[in-house]
């Protein structure tokens, strides 16, 4: 279930450059729960149309090089520049593997954009809850302003970090791996 909620939260809009980090974060919510929740989705053969719909809007919500650079830690610096770009790539393929499969519970859930904080020229955070008569779930969404556009780099759900979880577990691999090794792990994932 908190996989669909950050599903919920993971997702952008088609929107190029929103005034504030909250308006990026809501039009990219209210596109994926309009997608969610269109009838023109609810037969089971219409499931992977209306995965490559949302995943479309997910390619953009992103910032990839930065959640990418985060999430590998002091480890970013030993890929080569060819390596950084397929790890982005497999990493964004990853999330969405994981996330979005789990996206078809939506069972109405809202979300409540609850605070702005703008913490620079260039960060902010938007605070939100998904609500729903049995769930009360926070989620925090972490974001840069590169080129006049609002990007995610972190999302948390409950407290707990996209990037720290999986900063931990691509360390753990690095640790006794090479970068490659790390890669093909991401694509033997990726292609479950």
């Amino acid at each position: 279930m908190k996989k669909l909620f950050l599903l919920l939260f993971l997702l952008p809009s088609a929107a190029l450059a929103l005034d504030t980090p909250t308006s990026y974060i809501r039009s990219n919510v209210d596109a994926v729960v309009a997608i969610l929740a269109s009838p023109e989705y609810k037969d089971e053969a219409t499931r992977d149309a209306q995965m490559q719909k949302i995943e479309g809007i997910v390619d953009g919500f992103f910032d990839s090089e930065e959640l990418s650079k985060r999430s590998l830690g002091q480890y970013w610096r030993t890929f080569t520049p060819q390596q950084r770009d397929e790890f982005q790539v497999l990493f964004l393929e990853l999330i969405k593997s994981v996330y979005l499969k789990k996206s078809v519970a939506y069972n109405g859930e809202v979300v409540a954009f609850n605070q702005e904080i703008i913490k620079s020229d260039t960060q902010a955070e938007v605070h939100t809850t998904i609500t729903s008569p049995q769930l009360n779930i926070p989620v925090i969404y972490y974001m840069l302003r590169k080129d006049a556009s609002w990007k995610v780099y972190d999302v948390s759900v409950e407290n707990v970090s996209l990037v720290k979880n999986y900063r931990s577990q691509f360390q753990s691999i690095l640790q006794k791996n090479s970068p490659d090794q790390l890669i093909a792990i991401l694509k033997e994932k990726t292609n479950e």
